[in-house]
């Protein structure tokens, strides 16, 4: 939807008492589909326990501004009422022109401040944010760019203060197809996946026009390995992807039978199954090229050093020798390898709790 053709909800204005609330939100690991989610195949994702902080404040106000605090980048900005939707409405239309295919996706939002204005915007296209003082101060413990899902942890953590501030009882479904039309902002098209995790939790079935299946929890020993930020961005690899691959009807089965592999698997606690889907799905994202060579051969020694199954999460890179997440199964730390390579590795911890708010 946009602002031209969305009708607006009548909702309750943020109680003049209510002094601020607090949201988090986990971020999310995909075991499988990060690229073949697009084309409707099956996704494998969790969420795991990394935490974004969306702390809001409303003090009533007859003119109305935004501060928005970005305590990981420590900057902040403020934002007259006017001055928010004019930047605003700059932001819709060079999605226009991302759409019309005049505007590469990485020149929509400029500045991690535009995710914030747009998530306002496209929220008050729904539900009219009364003219107030705001104040938006986001924190993470989330590696930014890592194919986390940082960035819909910020608009899910955001939306979830908005509504609970605006008094709109919304259904998870609702407030998942808000995010996913965000999201597009910063990925060109979001397929739901990283929202969905976030908000329902646990190790989730995603898939486009399906729905949202929960996967009983399972005793996963894994870790986390940090390459460092890719050198491309999502829409980037999308757009890669789908320019190479986006007819090849064959390589996107291959990847609804590997989650199917990885789902059984995980479900019957076959560790010995779950590895060789694991390595099987790695060798996938390696052919349709997001995985760059250094990363490639790091992975090998993961796997044949520690007797492990390792793949990268995400989007992956088509560009440098860095490649967000790694996710390892193996019984052993990697922590000689990784100190070798100098990336940080950490236990993995699946999150069973989603998206919550307390107000203060």
């Amino acid at each position: 939807m946009t602002s031209s053709t969305t009708s607006k909800t009548k909702t309750p204005a943020p109680h003049s008492m209510t002094k601020s609330v607090h949201c988090f939100a986990p971020c999310k690991l995909i075991l499988s589909g990060e690229h073949a989610v697009l084309y409707h195949c099956p996704a494998l994702s969790m969420a795991i326990d990394l935490k974004t902080h969306c702390y809001l404040s409303y003090t009533p106000s007859k003119t109305g501004q935004i501060r928005i605090q970005l305590t990981d980048f420590e900057t902040e900005n403020t934002y007259s009422f006017s001055e928010w939707q004019a930047q605003a409405q700059k932001i819709s239309k060079r999605f226009q022109h991302f759409k019309q295919g005049q505007l590469a996706i990485e020149a929509v939002l400029t500045s991690p401040f535009e995710l914030v204005l747009i998530t306002l915007w496209l929220f008050h296209q729904q539900y009219p944010i009364t003219t107030a003082d705001w104040q938006i101060n986001l924190q993470s413990n989330v590696p930014i760019g890592r194919g986390l899902g940082s960035s819909a942890a910020v608009i899910v953590s955001l939306l979830a203060g908005l509504l609970k501030f605006h008094q709109a009882e919304t259904p998870p479904q609702t407030l998942l197809e808000l995010a996913k039309q965000i999201e597009s902002y910063q990925h060109g098209k979001s397929s739901g996946l990283d929202p969905a995790t976030l908000i329902y939790a646990g190790l989730l079935k995603y898939q486009i026009n399906q729905p949202i299946e929960h996967l009983t929890p399972q005793p996963l020993t894994a870790w986390l390995i940090d390459t460092g930020a890719p050198q491309s961005h999502t829409g980037e690899c999308v757009h890669a992807v789908k320019q190479r691959h986006q007819a090849d009807a064959e390589l996107w089965q291959s990847f609804k039978n590997i989650s199917f592999e990885i789902q059984q698997a995980w479900l019957t606690q076959q560790t010995k199954q779950l590895k060789q889907a694991i390595q099987a799905n790695q060798k996938l994202l390696v052919q349709i090229g997001v995985v760059p060579k250094k990363i490639e051969r790091f992975i090998q020694r993961l796997d044949h050093t520690l007797n492990a199954a390792s793949k990268v999460c995400g989007a992956g890179s088509v560009l440098g020798d860095k490649a967000g997440m790694v996710l390892c199964l193996s019984d052993v730390a990697p922590t000689k390898l990784c100190q070798e390579y100098g990336y940080p590795c950490w236990p993995l911890k699946v999150q069973t709790q989603g998206v919550q708010c307390v107000l203060d």
